[in-house]
């Protein structure tokens, strides 16, 4: 009896042994996958680059200046290649003490080492940024603020690429070395918009303005198209630090391309324009003693002494005001004002969505009632302004044989590798093609012996009309704020572009704006013209 006690109580003792090591073994093996469960990855994220911004030739516009940062995981391997990088270590050894893989920004794509990779990542802006007032800049999320940045936000940032680094982790989150580093890369760095600008151009004229130490703006279109080739403003700012042009007394944040200024004696082609149509002769001449008498209120013309008898185009040439008031007192004040509205004054270019000019001011037909501002409406004073882009398109017209351009900006959106291209509008007839090589010649005649000779490039020739546009505004020195402008084409022979020059307060449009349109259109002359119009249907490489 008492020997099957002790063997029940033997056989009991080995069955409770038997159950607590295998719960104990089921036990450690939970533990072992709630561990395996815990070793997972870590990603690092290198950089999100937003789409590209391309010029008319497929030139980058951002993204064309670059950046190196190396993604490293903390071992000895990779602190003697951070070693040999940094002079001190202070940069580095914080982070490396804390064993999970970090980023840091190195000079050069050469720091070599085990666990540590380094990338090119591009800076959006570069030291040599283009068209900022065109292309826009983005705030500190990278969020597009102003321009093609912000109306194009949605895509820019939909596309570009993104780089990551995937490491395996233990349960603790440290990074296990030696398990291998996964790079992954997302997205096509190659998409993004197409601008009609032209890249080299477009820097030329933002140099020839700061160069000449002027407020002011340069457009150049190309006649074949309307695409804007160059939508220049000065002064510039610097899209990496937006704030520090926030308080900057000359605004350049202002994008005077697309702002409205008087315009000046440029207005005078569109009067004769106006009057040409209704059949008065080139031939047609005026006494100009320096002064007229309109209804009491006397209005000089800019040569004091007077020009003496002129026709058309010598009143052209010489900016006779007097010619063209009595001209706009012929000619009457509703068909002036049909003229300017089928030119486009008064009315907005929109250059892509929500990205628009001033519209300007054009007085209406109750104020040129008034005799005193149709006279002043003759010789584009008054109540008239105008942009820039406006006073373009007037002057392509009348290069283009009378057919009013729309103005172009935006190329299209290139992705996958193919462009689809913005739809472009056909020209208006707005004068007869006769009328328009009339004012051509006239404008030839401003330029080889009028008042534009300074405007007069190296090769080529050129026409246009100088305006010195008072605004009836003065600083602080008492003195009127005048405007200067040039407007005209080139070449002379078979126009290929129209360029418009602005200088706030330049005071001389002969003096200060001529020069410049001569600088332009040199820096034209050393192009391949018919490249350029090639390439308006480029493929992104």
């Amino acid at each position: 009896m008492g020997k099957r006690i002790v063997a029940l109580f033997s056989t009991l003792i080995f069955l409770f042994s038997a159950m607590i090591w295998r719960l104990s073994w089921i036990s450690r093996k939970e533990d072992f996958a709630q561990a395996a469960n815990q070793q997972s990855t870590y990603t690092l994220e290198v950089s999100q680059s937003r789409g590209m911004i391309y010029d008319c030739q497929g030139q980058s516009l951002v993204n064309d200046s670059f950046h190196y940062l190396a993604a490293v995981l903390p071992s000895n391997e990779s602190a003697a290649a951070l070693r040999s990088q940094f002079a001190s270590a202070d940069l580095w050894r914080e982070k490396m003490s804390g064993r999970v893989p970090f980023l840091i920004e190195v000079d050069t794509d050469a720091v070599q080492g085990e666990n540590v990779e380094v990338f090119s990542v591009p800076n959006r802006y570069s030291m040599d940024y283009t068209a900022p007032h065109i292309v826009g800049y983005v705030d500190a999320d990278g969020v597009g603020q102003t321009g093609i940045e912000r109306i194009f936000n949605d895509f820019l940032e939909s596309v570009g690429e993104k780089i990551r680094v995937r490491y395996q982790i233990d349960a603790i989150g440290r990074a296990l070395a030696g398990n291998g580093i996964e790079i992954l890369q997302e997205g096509n760095q190659s998409d993004g918009v197409v601008l009609t600008l032209h890249k080299g151009l477009q820097q030329a004229c933002e140099r020839n303005l700061s160069g000449a130490g002027v407020n002011g703006a340069i457009v150049v279109m190309d006649l074949a198209d309307g695409g804007l080739r160059v939508v220049a403003s000065a002064p510039g700012f610097d899209p990496r630090n937006v704030a520090q042009s926030m308080d900057d007394p000359d605004s350049p944040l202002v994008n005077r391309a697309f702002g409205a200024y008087a315009v000046g004696s440029t207005f005078k082609l569109l009067v004769a324009a106006a009057a040409l149509e209704q059949g008065v002769s080139p031939e047609q001449t005026y006494i100009c003693n320096g002064w007229m008498d309109v209804n009491g209120q006397i209005f000089k013309c800019n040569q004091l002494a007077g020009h003496g008898e002129m026709d058309m185009e010598q009143a052209i040439a010489h900016s006779c005001n007097c010619y063209f008031i009595q001209l706009a007192q012929q000619v009457g004040a509703q068909d002036l004002r049909d003229m300017a509205v089928r030119f486009g004054f008064s009315k907005a270019d929109l250059l892509a969505d929500t990205l628009q000019t001033a519209q300007g001011n054009l007085p209406d037909a109750e104020q040129l009632e008034n005799p005193a501002e149709l006279a002043n409406f003759g010789f584009g004073q008054g109540l008239l302004t105008a942009t820039p882009i406006q006073i373009c398109k007037m002057i392509a017209a009348i290069a283009n044989g009378g057919e009013l351009l729309a103005p172009r900006l935006i190329e299209g959106i290139y992705t996958g590798g193919e462009l689809e291209e913005e739809v472009s509008f056909s020209p208006n007839r707005v004068i007869s093609e006769k009328t328009a090589d009339l004012l051509c010649g006239f404008m030839e005649t401003v330029v080889i012996e009028g008042s534009g000779q300074l405007a007069l490039p190296q090769t080529g020739g050129a026409g246009g009309k100088t305006a010195s546009a008072q605004t009836g505004i003065y600083d602080e020195n008492e003195e009127e704020i005048v405007h200067a402008w040039f407007g005209g084409f080139y070449p002379a022979e078979d126009p290929q572009f129209a360029i418009v020059v602005f200088v706030e307060n330049g005071q001389s449009g002969n003096r200060v704006a001529a020069p410049l349109f001569a600088q332009v259109a040199d820096s034209l002359s050393g192009l391949e013209l018919a490249q350029i119009e090639e390439n308006t249907t480029i493929m992104v490489e």
